[in-house]
C-alpha cells in the first residue's frame, strides 16, 4: 500500500460521507477507501476498477475531488483544469502526494485553479493540500503539443513519454527502421505519442499499438487521426490484451516505473517476445547503453544483433 493512501485512511470520517472521483489514482488500496460513492480514475490502465478513461470523468453526485500528484507538473494541471472545466461550483479539492515527491510545487499549481488551498495534514513522508476547486472552461488544446518528425504531425498530451519531443532513443530506432525492408504486421509496444505506429503505418504495415498509460493510447490515437493514417491502437500492459502473432514487434520500453528504476518490463517483454512472432519474426528494440539486454535476447531468440549504436543507446534486433 502506497504511503498516500495510508494518508487518506486517515481521513475516513470524511471520505465515508462523501461522493469521491480519485483521479490518478496509482495503487489498488485505495478502491477500498470508505466512501458513499468512489470513483477511481487512472492513467494506469491495468489499474481495476478504474474509469475507461483517459481523462477523468465527473459523476453527477461528486461532492469531493482528490487528485493523488502525479509525477509531472504540467500533468496535474491538465488533470485540474479538465476537472474545473466539468464543475458548476467550487468543489471541495485534496492534493495528496510524497514530502519528496514535489507536493509543494504541486500545492503551488493548485493555488491557480482552486481557492482557500491550506495544508490539511502531513504523516508518512506525505502532505494533503485542501481547497476548493473553481468553475472554468476546460481547452485540452491548451495542454497539448504539437511536433513534426519526416512529415508526420504527432499530438501529444501531458504524461506521455518524452512529452512533447521526439527522445533520442525513439530518433535511434527510426533511423535503424528506415534501413529495413518490413511488410506485413507490427506490433508497437509503449506506443506513447505514436511516432513509429504513423511512420510504419505509413511505410504500408499493418500496425497494432499498445500502451499501458490511457493517455498514451489517446495521443497515439490523435497522432494517427491527424495524418489520416490507420492502427489498432489499445491499452494494454505489455501482451495483456494482445492476441495473435506478428512478422515485427519495435519498442523504446521504458526502464521506469513510477519513480522506480526497473528492466523487468523490458525482461518480460523479451523474453514473451517469441511467442507473439511469426517464424523468422523480429523485435527490435532500443535501450540505454549498459543495460543488459543483449544477454536477455540471446536467451529469446535465435540471431540477435546490434543494428545501430552511439555513446547513449543501442538498437538491438533478435530474430525468432
Amino acid at each position: 500500500m502506497e504511503n498516500t493512501t495510508r494518508l487518506l485512511q486517515r481521513h475516513d470520517n470524511v471520505l465515508a460521507v462523501s461522493h469521491v472521483l480519485l483521479a490518478e489514482a496509482d495503487d489498488a488500496a485505495l478502491s477500498a477507501l470508505p466512501a458513499r460513492s468512489l470513483t477511481l480514475s487512472s492513467d494506469d490502465s491495468s489499474l481495476p476498477g478504474r474509469q475507461p478513461h483517459w481523462l477523468p470523468v465527473l459523476p453527477g453526485k461528486t461532492d469531493l475531488l482528490v487528485v493523488v500528484l502525479p509525477k509531472s507538473r504540467e500533468r496535474l494541471r491538465l488533470i485540474l483544469a479538465s476537472l474545473a472545466g466539468q464543475i458548476k461550483q467550487p468543489t471541495p479539492i485534496w492534493l495528496v502526494g510524497p514530502a519528496t515527491g514535489g507536493i509543494k510545487g504541486g500545492a503551488t499549481d493548485l493555488t491557480d485553479y482552486a481557492d482557500a488551498v491550506t495544508l490539511e495534514d502531513s504523516a508518512r513522508h506525505c502532505k494533503l493540500y485542501s481547497g476548493r476547486l473553481r468553475p472554468a472552461p476546460f481547452s485540452l488544446a491548451q495542454h497539448s503539443r504539437h511536433w513534426q518528425h519526416d512529415g508526420i504531425q504527432v499530438v501529444s498530451y501531458p504524461g506521455v513519454f518524452s512529452h512533447g519531443r521526439l527522445d533520442d532513443g525513439s530518433a535511434l530506432l527510426l533511423e535503424s527502421l528506415a534501413t529495413l525492408s518490413l511488410s506485413g504486421s507490427v506490433l508497437d509496444i509503449g506506443c506513447g505519442a505514436g511516432i513509429l505506429s504513423a511512420v510504419l503505418s505509413r511505410a504500408g504495415l499493418q500496425v497494432t499499438a499498445v500502451d499501458v498509460s490511457a493517455t498514451a493510447v489517446a495521443a497515439t490515437t490523435a497522432t494517427l487521426q491527424a495524418n489520416q493514417l490507420a492502427a489498432r491502437v489499445q491499452c494494454s500492459d505489455l501482451y495483456s490484451a494482445v492476441s495473435g502473432r506478428f512478422d515485427l514487434i519495435v519498442s523504446n520500453p521504458p526502464f521506469h516505473d513510477g519513480l522506480q528504476r526497473t528492466t523487468a518490463i523490458s525482461e518480460r517483454l523479451i523474453r514473451e517476445a517469441p511467442h507473439y512472432l511469426r517464424d523468422n519474426g523480429r523485435l527490435l528494440l532500443v535501450a540505454n547503453q549498459g543495460l543488459p539486454y543483449g544477454d536477455w535476447l540471446k536467451q529469446a531468440f535465435r540471431q540477435v544483433e546490434v543494428l545501430a549504436e552511439n555513446r547513449r543507446f543501442r538498437v538491438w534486433q533478435g530474430r525468432r
